[in-house]
């Protein structure tokens, strides 16, 4: 097949014309990482994921330090124009993206603040 789905998202496969399975290395266990490494690995790929932390999901982890489970998640969305796919996604869900000019900026209770 050409693609699959995954919870509604439709992947590509990658066709390849190799007697035996090439080996790709995906740098980064976050998100796209592990997207890129099952996209490839259904493709028949020998796939080696290359992490520097001790855990996958990059921006995206629990935090159990307090005794319980927090969800960090991803909160920062880079390029958040034209060059970021997601941008067009979260102005339709109509959540709200402050434009930032680097890591000189806090956000509190919704106040962009310097």
């Amino acid at each position: 097949p050409s693609s699959f789905k995954i919870g509604g998202l439709l992947l590509p496969t990658i066709e390849r014309r190799c007697a035996s399975p090439p080996s790709v290395i995906v740098i980064g266990g976050g998100i796209s990482g592990i997207a890129a490494a099952h996209v490839l690995s259904n493709s028949s790929f020998e796939v080696t994921v290359l992490e520097s932390r001790d855990r996958i999901g990059g921006h995206v982890h629990m935090d159990y330090s307090f005794g319980c489970p927090i969800d960090m998640g991803a909160s920062w969305l880079h390029s958040v124009g034209n060059d970021n796919s997601l941008a067009p996604l979260i102005g339709h869900l109509g959540l709200i993206l402050y434009h930032t000019s680097g890591d000189n900026f806090v956000l509190y209770d919704h106040v962009l603040e310097r």
